[in-house]
């Protein structure tokens, strides 16, 4: 019987330590795995920080290419300002050019004109000397038959000599033809005075008529001097309006490309931001899970220091004791009152818990921060300050803190 009993216990003892063996590589099982987690979070944590940094640089970057991008884009538009200003010189001194070749134009057409007046003019002398040949000519014809009238008298004189009635007659005759012989001569004299004047006015006209001809032969040539200029210079002006179309063109090209760029860089930016967004949550719950492991790894290592204490102790009811009070002690109080800080517009969950891992529980804290904090509680969410100030989380909670407490912070 007592065979049987020590059998019995030996058993027993042996089952207990073959219990106490497999729950205790069972445990260290399960520790080597935790510390595997561990090792593979802070792993994903340090991939997860490298990835920010990697964009960020990139951001970086892109931020600097933009900011050449405008440079650059600065300076085409200066340059395209100043050519336009020069498109606009050259049209103005077009304008110019052609007001002058019409006042040219203007002043030729009045020099024809005189000319045309001057040789109607000289037309109308001409038929009034071509008149006054007309009358030269009548005056010596009528002098011709006077002359013949007294030839004929002389030989009826020479005929008649014995008649001095005859004679007398005769005489009376020639003194009446005394007058129409002084009458030919002033005609002959004004004949010769108006040839005189009118070859002097003739040569006048001429000499006028040469210059005015050699006036009109520069006014041509410098009418096609300018035409020439002008022609010249509305080639260059066509040539300068197309290249600066292409210039316009390459520049339109230059910003849609910029407005290209700059638009990838917006929603890489936002997809960075909404990655950091994501990296912060997956940081928070990360951080979590690890403050849960380390919890438990903690709780498994004081339940094996007090299984070992219990060992020494010998007795199972001080073990129980032990675990009880460590129970007890590792438990926390707060005495905090803790708010629903999700009621904060842009504070969700994860970043609720991340603030209660902060120490901040109640609206009252939150209303209560100054600027340097915004600051300081940016940098340890791993969040943007601008967030803090866009989500108004100050406003918001002193909102809440009213709502709740009817008091006004």
């Amino acid at each position: 019987m007592i065979g049987c009993l020590l059998v019995a216990a030996t058993i027993g003892v042996m089952m207990g330590w073959l219990l106490r063996s497999f729950a205790t590589s069972e445990k260290r099982q399960q520790l080597s795995e935790i510390a595997t987690r561990l090792r593979g979070r802070e792993h994903e944590l340090d991939t997860l920080n490298h990835e920010l940094k990697v964009r960020t640089s990139a951001v970086q970057m892109l931020e600097g290419k933009m900011i050449t991008s405008e440079a650059a884009l600065k300076d085409l538009t200066a340059d395209l300002a100043t050519k336009v200003e020069q498109l606009t010189a050259l049209q103005t001194e077009v304008r110019e050019k052609g007001v002058r070749l019409h006042a040219i134009e203007r002043e030729r057409d009045t020099l024809r004109r005189e000319v045309e007046e001057a040789e109607n003019k000289f037309k109308g002398q001409q038929a009034g000397f071509a008149e006054m040949q007309a009358q030269m000519e009548n005056a010596e014809d009528v002098l011709i038959s006077r002359d013949q009238e007294i030839a004929t008298l002389k030989t009826w004189v020479e005929q008649l000599a014995p008649k001095d009635a005859e004679i007398a007659r005769l005489r009376a005759r020639t003194e009446e033809l005394e007058p129409f012989r002084e009458r030919s001569s002033r005609l002959e004299q004004e004949l010769e005075q108006t040839r005189a004047q009118t070859a002097s006015t003739l040569r006048s006209k001429e000499q006028e008529l040469d210059r005015q001809q050699a006036r009109i032969a520069d006014i041509e040539a410098e009418l096609t001097r300018l035409r020439t200029q002008n022609q010249e210079d509305l080639a260059r002006f066509t040539e300068t309006v197309e290249q600066r179309d292409q210039d316009i063109q390459r520049l339109r090209a230059t910003v849609e490309e910029l407005e290209v760029f700059r638009s990838e860089v917006e929603k890489k930016e936002i997809a960075l931001r909404e990655a950091e967004e994501r990296r912060v949550m997956d940081v928070s719950e990360r951080e979590e899970e690890i403050a849960a492991l380390r919890k438990r790894l903690v709780e498994y290592r004081v339940a094996q220091r007090h299984g070992a204490q219990a060992k020494s102790v010998g007795t199972t009811d001080s073990g129980m004791h032990g675990n009880s009070t460590t129970g007890h002690g590792t438990g926390k109080h707060r005495t905090t009152q803790k708010d629903d800080l999700k009621q904060i517009h842009g504070i969700g969950p994860v970043m609720e818990r991340v603030l209660n891992r902060m120490g901040m529980f109640t609206f009252r804290q939150i209303a209560e921060w100054k600027e340097q904090d915004v600051e300081q509680m940016a940098s340890e969410l791993n969040t943007f300050p601008d967030r803090i100030r866009h989500d108004n989380w100050i406003a918001g909670a002193k909102e809440q803190h009213f709502l709740k407490y009817g008091e006004e912070l």
